[in-house]
């Protein structure tokens, strides 16, 4: 080869090498997309659906048809995680559930999510983040200042650690939200909300909750009369928006003059005056909100104060001359095969057909039966399939019940599942 032939080789050689670097670099493997998971808060919250709730599209705060495949239900401590992650931007939303603290419903909750094809690593779902979450834009960093002048971060555990301050301020909007929806619900004609009724009114009150909150110190949170005051103007102003607008009802149409609306608000305002000085009283006479405060929720929300709560939502405690008109519900179906059989150690799945015309409506469905699930197999209450991989043979007789929040509706599978031919090990 010539001297000028080498020179040539070697310089398409180096722009090669070049070529092959600048690929290699480009072409490492993009992060691992981490599913949402977390826990949902209020105390730890059982049974409550999660969902990433698309925040470019759909009804927000509705679970949607696309969203169910992006949906999980939460463990006895509050824990979930969404199987998939989210192909459309998400905010997370938390509908019914138990808080297992004080056996209260959990109000309908919301936490920042993620974009498209990605997710951050852990999500809490709390009172606070919801207050965040549902804040005007131009408020919210104001509500994140008051929250953390009561001495816990917006997006903190709270179950895990809470001063009394925040704890005071959480109890009493959880007890507010709750109030107001019992008024309601006890004053329709059958006394009964649908899921997504109830889900809409608790968002307005929330946001209403909010935008008083905006600007609050520490110092105007520390007693009862302060957050009393803050929950009374909030549940004012939620109830009558709500008379205003069946539409931030989910439908309800709700008659409510001004008389009416300022008893609810007064009935607010002794009931979270109850229950912030219950907290106190626990908390050894301070609202306190020094790092050294900070205690398990369980170490605050003790038996009294838990008695207190539920004395408050009680529906004696909430009486008054609201009137409302739910929209007619129509009941939820559910078909499927009667029959459905399986082999230890394959995959097994059975997926019903549930469906509702009131397409707004929260489904979930439950599973009995003659003896427990064959072991390896669960039931996703968002869709009713059951699937895993089932570890000992047998049969048994279920029925799965599917559920509006008012009306259900029921089949019966028998499931089967055998071994191999020859195989021995345990059965069900």
């Amino acid at each position: 080869m010539s001297t000028g032939g080498y020179a040539n080789w070697a310089r398409l050689a180096a722009v090669a090498a070049a070529a092959f670097s600048v690929v290699a670099c480009g072409s490492d493997p993009a992060p691992a997309v981490v599913l949402p998971a977390g826990n949902v808060v209020q105390g730890p919250v059982q049974g409550a659906t999660v969902f990433a709730d698309r925040t470019d599209g759909g009804t927000a705060g509705v679970l949607d048809a696309e969203e169910k495949a992006f949906s999980a239900v939460t463990d006895a401590t509050g824990n979930f995680r969404i199987p998939a992650a989210p192909t459309y931007p998400y905010q997370l939303v938390s509908i019914g559930g138990t808080d297992t603290i004080t056996n209260q419903p959990a109000i309908t909750m919301r936490a920042e999510g993620g974009t498209a094809g990605s997710a951050v690593t852990t999500n809490v779902v709390t009172p606070l983040t919801t207050l965040v979450a549902l804040a005007p834009a131009a408020q919210r960093d104001a509500l994140r200042t008051t929250i953390r002048s009561l001495g816990v971060e917006p997006n903190a555990r709270i179950d895990q650690g809470i001063t009394p301050a925040a704890a005071a301020l959480v109890k009493a909007v959880t007890t507010m939200i709750n109030q107001v929806t019992e008024v309601i619900r006890l004053s329709t004609t059958d006394d009964k909300l649908p899921t997504s009724a109830t889900s809409a009114i608790q968002t307005q009150l929330v946001t209403s909750l909010a935008s008083s909150l905006a600007g609050a110190t520490a110092n105007s949170l520390g007693s009862a009369a302060g957050i009393a005051t803050v929950t009374k103007n909030a549940a004012s102003a939620a109830l009558t928006t709500l008379a205003n607008d069946p539409s931030k009802a989910g439908g309800v149409t709700i008659t409510a003059n001004a008389a009416t609306v300022t008893a609810v608000a007064a009935a607010v305002e002794t009931s979270t005056t109850s229950v912030v000085n219950a907290i106190q009283t626990a908390s050894g006479g301070s609202l306190a909100t020094t790092p050294a405060s900070i205690k398990r929720e369980d170490q605050i929300i003790v038996t009294a104060v838990t008695q207190s709560i539920a004395n408050q939502t009680s529906g004696a405690a909430v009486a008054s001359n609201v009137t409302s008109v739910a929209p007619a519900n129509a009941a939820p179906t559910i078909t499927g095969a009667a029959s459905a059989a399986g082999v230890v150690g394959t995959a097994f799945t059975y997926t019903p057909t549930i469906a509702d015309t009131n397409s707004s409506d929260l489904l979930n469905v439950t599973v009995s039966g003659s003896k427990a699930l064959p072991p390896g197999l669960a039931l996703n209450p968002s869709t009713g399939v059951i699937s895993g991989n089932p570890t000992a043979s047998g049969d048994g007789v279920y029925t799965l019940t599917v559920s509006d929040g008012i009306a259900t509706a029921s089949i019966t599978v028998t499931i089967v599942i055998t071994r191999v031919t020859g195989a021995t090990g345990a059965t069900f």
